[in-house]
């Protein structure tokens, strides 16, 4: 079914653009109630229509323990207040209580503790919203966004006219309506959904577990998962291999890895002391490899840590191989070998005392 429904929704940047007292952003740009007195927000739109006619108004948050009070007042273009004198006004610094009762002297629907309600009885062409929460018993308010649906629409259009003009039967069949058109508003952004690069970050790893793609038991972010989505011909159709191996570590660890197979070196002419010390460092046969993270330049530690790297290396190497990781870090003592011509320091240097202190593990005299 189409509706003649349009929607404006204040989420996210649109939400904290509106005029905030008393609230504070986080990071996923959702109003969380900062002021212990209560806090209101303030929003007003233009919706170019003198003879505009207003649907419903849904105000999408948490609000346990608060008293939330919503008003949504309409104004004409040519309105004895001055659309811009009241929109200055909402803007400035005044009490939340002196707005709301400025908005109260225009025509206005006003619900207390009902986040969902009509706006059947409002004409204008503007139309001023506030969202306002007072804090009872120490409860907490936080607000997602806020939906407004016009012009005005009305299910009893498809009943007889006997049944249009009752006021008690359209305010009836309004929540069976409300019913239906959040059911399909969500049927509607199913295909959204199922898009990795626009779905929620909660979506995303159902997602990825739909597509059958490895999460590593949730060491990944949404915008990780995203990549392997995006690249799953790599992370998840080349599993086993060196290419995808390299690649998800990289992903996990901000740190691109050095891989280190049998033979690259098991045919080189060495002496037997030599390769006794490689086997040790890179295993003894073909079925063995060697992870060389090199860390020395690094000031901040891995997002991950070594079993759950040891985990995803498992997770992508092939059927019945071994794997050895290595962590190039400043101190590493290498005795008389180094790793991939990298040379790392055999000792910090300290001051000591004559008398002798332990410094890693061995006496230094200074």
């Amino acid at each position: 079914m189409k509706q003649p429904l349009k929607q404006v929704n204040f989420y996210k940047r649109a939400l904290v653009q509106g005029c905030v007292q008393g609230f504070k952003a986080d990071d996923a740009l959702s109003l969380h109630l900062e002021n212990p007195a209560g806090g209101a927000w303030f929003a007003a739109f233009d919706t170019q229509d003198e003879e505009s006619t207003y649907n419903r108004l849904v105000v999408d948050g948490d609000f346990s323990g608060v008293k939330l009070e919503i008003l949504a007042a309409v104004a004409p273009a040519d309105s004895a207040l001055g659309v811009e004198k009241i929109t200055t006004f909402l803007e400035s610094d005044a009490a939340p209580t002196e707005k709301m009762a400025m908005l109260m002297t225009l025509a206005h629907v006003r619900e207390v503790n009902r986040p969902d309600i009509l706006l059947h009885d409002l004409v204008g062409r503007w139309i001023f919203l506030c969202v306002a929460v007072v804090p009872q018993d120490g409860g907490n308010a936080v607000l997602r966004g806020v939906h407004l649906e016009f012009p005005r629409y009305s299910f009893t259009q498809y009943f007889p006219e006997i049944y249009q003009q009752d006021d008690f039967f359209r305010r009836y069949i309004a929540i069976f309506q409300s019913l239906y058109l959040d059911l399909e508003h969500r049927v509607e952004e199913i295909p959204l959904m199922l898009d990795y690069t626009c779905a929620p970050d909660e979506q995303v790893e159902a997602l990825a577990a739909w597509l059958g793609i490895d999460t590593a038991g949730g060491i990944f972010g949404p915008e990780q998962m995203r990549i392997l989505i995006k690249e799953s011909a790599l992370y998840q159709g080349g599993k086993g291999t060196r290419s995808a191996l390299e690649g998800v570590v990289e992903l996990a660890c901000g740190v691109r890895p050095r891989i280190v197979e049998y033979f690259q070196w098991g045919k080189l002419p060495m002496s037997a002391a030599r390769r006794r010390l490689y086997e040790n460092l890179y295993g003894t046969d073909s079925n063995t490899f060697c992870v060389i993270l090199d860390l020395t330049n690094r000031d901040t530690p891995l997002p991950v840590n070594q079993a759950q790297l040891e985990n995803l290396i498992r997770a992508y190497s092939p059927l019945g191989a071994q794997h050895k990781l290595v962590f190039l870090r400043p101190c590493s003592y290498t005795d008389n070998h180094c790793y991939l011509e990298v040379n790392s320091c055999l000792s910090t240097p300290e001051k000591a005392a004559v008398d002798g202190v332990t410094l890693g593990g061995y006496f230094t005299v200074g």
